[in-house]
């Protein structure tokens, strides 16, 4: 009877005073892109491991995907009810999980936090968590569509100021018809003053959209239900944008922001519209190019309002470890580590500001584009809408439509789309 005591006793006080970096009762599952930078892949590592110290109760790993596959997986991943636990996914996919109950609502959790509030966070990157009036994710990283990368040598040669780059949509149109021009004599435009483009991903949309926000228009009306691009600030803005094409090399339909941002850095383009994380491009294509950076144009008395891009980290409705995964996004989006483990502008304006500082050649410039941003139309079928709107613009550069019938056109492919949907639902 006493040595089954004794052996009691010892197996309590093992379970006891069992030291807490053996005592890891939980594995969260953390879904993320791809990092191809050593260092960031570095610094998320040591972030992590003082996760673990702070936390040796949890344990966390990592799942990573190339961003051409990753919406697929976590779609199949949460239909299938084998989800991550904690996952990034990009803005214009959070309505599209949280309508399908795919991700949880955080308002409870936020409202608990000591750490996680609304006002830490860009506006516009916040508000791009929202769906039907709840929270369903917390901003991790940002990028701006757009800023005017220009080069200083192309302003100069033709007597413009290079500390001055265009403010307004006027002056912007006046130096792109002076830099576009012969500089060999054979007859043939060998600089040219910008670069449209159109290709198949969303950066055109943010383009545009930019463009109709800084002209004080929008994409849907305020609650999501209605098309509103082709009022008279959307066609405003789609007039300057075609007003752009003679002095920009010809095939923008064909061309990619890639292909664009190419012309750019090989000296071809002297301006051209880029998020903030061009920079490290640029500095590595061009090295010896003197450029510079300016806020996206805007209308004459308007204000300068980009397009949101970045991610935002998720719970999914399946983890049974909920409160671990809150306790894991709190830290990952903390002041302190936000600015350490991000690719993209970190979302917490602090954090923030210490990276630009630190990492960017013109970050007073690319912070107050980031204050300004509005995020892409908050709706599930966000990518069907996004395509209507990639046609409208073909059209529009290609001459098949004016651009009020290119939008009318495009509000009424919208506005089928979004009674279909509400409908149903």
């Amino acid at each position: 009877m006493k040595k089954s005591l004794i052996l009691v006793a010892v197996c309590f006080l093992t379970l006891v005073f069992i030291p807490a970096s053996f005592a890891q009762q939980v594995t969260l599952d953390v879904w993320m892109m791809v990092q191809a930078d050593v260092d960031l892949q570095r610094a998320q590592e040591e972030a992590l491991e003082e996760f673990r110290v702070i936390y040796p109760e949890i344990d966390v790993q990592f799942t990573v995907f190339p961003y051409v596959e990753y919406r697929d997986k976590l779609l199949i991943a949460a239909a299938a009810g084998n989800p991550p636990d904690v996952a990034v996914v990009d803005q214009i996919w959070n309505p599209e999980f949280s309508a399908a109950g795919f991700i949880v609502p955080l308002d409870e959790y936020v409202a608990a936090s000591d750490t996680v509030n609304e006002e830490a966070y860009f506006s516009g990157a916040w508000d791009s968590a929202l769906y039907q009036g709840q929270l369903y994710g917390i901003p991790f990283d940002v990028g701006v569509w757009a800023l005017n990368y220009y080069n200083k040598e192309h302003f100069r040669e033709i007597g413009l100021d290079p500390e001055a780059p265009p403010v307004t949509w006027d002056e912007f149109y006046e130096y792109a018809q002076m830099l576009t021009r012969d500089t060999t004599g054979d007859g043939e435009d060998d600089k040219w003053g910008t670069s449209l483009f159109v290709g198949t991903g969303d950066a055109i949309q943010c383009i545009t959209n930019a463009l109709i926000f800084s002209a004080g228009g929008s994409v849907l009306n305020e609650d999501f239900t209605e098309a509103v691009l082709n009022s008279a600030e959307g066609v405003e803005a789609m007039e300057f944008f075609k007003s752009l094409q003679p002095y920009n090399p010809p095939g923008e339909v064909a061309r990619s922001e890639e292909d664009s941002f190419m012309l750019f850095t090989a000296g071809s383009v002297s301006m051209f519209w880029y998020g903030e994380w061009g920079e490290d491009t640029v500095l590595s294509r061009a090295p010896d190019m003197d450029w510079g950076l300016g806020n996206f144009p805007k209308p004459e008395g308007g204000e300068s309002i980009g397009t949101f891009g970045g991610w935002n980290m998720v719970i999914f409705e399946m983890t049974p470890h909920k409160d671990e995964a809150w306790k894991f996004i709190e830290y990952w989006t903390s002041t302190e580590v936000n600015e350490k483990v991000s690719s993209l502008t970190p979302a917490n304006q602090e954090a923030a500001v210490s990276f630009l500082q630190e990492r960017r050649r013109h970050p007073e410039v690319i912070f107050d584009q980031l204050t300004t941003a509005l995020y892409r139309p908050i709706f599930p079928q966000y990518p069907d809408i996004a395509e209507i709107q990639r046609n409208a613009t073909t059209a529009i550069l290609l001459d098949q439509k004016d651009i009020q019938q290119a939008l009318d056109d495009a509000a009424v492919e919208i506005n089928q789309l979004l009674d279909e949907y509400y409908s149903g639902n």
